[in-house]
């Protein structure tokens, strides 16, 4: 019971999570939370983005660096397994995709825990939340005057992306447990899992999904902009939810 099976261990790696250590080749997550070392690694990471602006890197490393909440929530919502994601834990590997930089991560300690009461799982999604993305945050933040309403964004759009996908579902029942959890995440009295916000930081970027250029799927068009377009050859990698081009029909 306190393990994952092959099959969502396959799972977690298409959020390039890999449960193999790898502490000679990559750079220890806990890094992250220091300013200075912040600021050394985006300066490096500069050339492997395709920019010369720190902000740009910034938002960047964080849109990549979010997958680790979709490995997380996963993990406690679909399968009731605690996985550790401390940054104490982590290790980031840079990795080029297709020309992109796709960085994956390693645990160094891959054990797995089942929760056993819905106050554990509260106190795991203010570890992940709390003590470890928002720390990240504020160190990029304070490393390159970026706002975090944008370094905020690139998290909660795959924390959404997670509740809303049907993939995992088993059952009817999973998916009213899973609901049920996403309202939570949402709720502004339970601010304090993310860190010192008058208003949850998540919610802010909740909003109904839309048609976009007279397509057929509808979107959830950002509130902020990620700066995708602002890397090298960026025009091809803007998002679909751009704000800054897409024209919303109104209602």
């Amino acid at each position: 019971m306190n393990a994952l099976t092959e099959e969502q261990w396959e799972t977690l790696g298409r959020y390039r999570f890999h449960p193999s250590t790898a502490a000679n080749q990559g750079v220890d997550a806990s890094t992250f939370c220091d300013v200075d070392e912040m600021r050394n690694y985006l300066s490096r990471l500069r050339s492997m983005i395709g920019t010369d602006d720190l902000k740009v890197a910034a938002s960047i490393f964080m849109k990549r660096y979010a997958f680790v909440a979709a490995m997380g929530l996963v993990a406690m919502t679909y399968w009731n397994k605690k996985v550790n994601v401390t940054p104490e834990n982590l290790i980031l590997v840079d990795e080029d995709k297709n020309g992109l930089w796709m960085p994956h991560f390693h645990l160094k300690d891959a054990s797995v825990s089942e929760f056993l009461s819905l106050e554990e799982k509260n106190v795991f999604i203010q570890s992940l939340f709390r003590e470890h993305l928002d720390r990240v945050i504020q160190s990029l933040k304070k490393t390159t005057k970026l706002s975090n309403l944008i370094l905020w964004e690139n998290v909660a759009v795959y924390v959404f992306w997670i509740f809303e996908n049907d993939d995992f579902l088993q059952n009817e029942g999973w998916k009213s447990r899973r609901d049920d959890q996403f309202r939570a995440l949402l709720s502004n009295e339970n601010r304090q899992w993310f860190g010192r916000y008058h208003q949850n930081p998540l919610a802010r970027y909740y909003s109904r999904k839309v048609n976009v250029d007279d397509g057929e799927e509808k979107v959830r068009v950002r509130k902020t902009c990620c700066f995708s377009y602002r890397m090298e050859n960026g025009e091809q990698y803007r998002c679909k939810t751009c704000p800054r081009t897409c024209l919303v029909k109104k209602p």
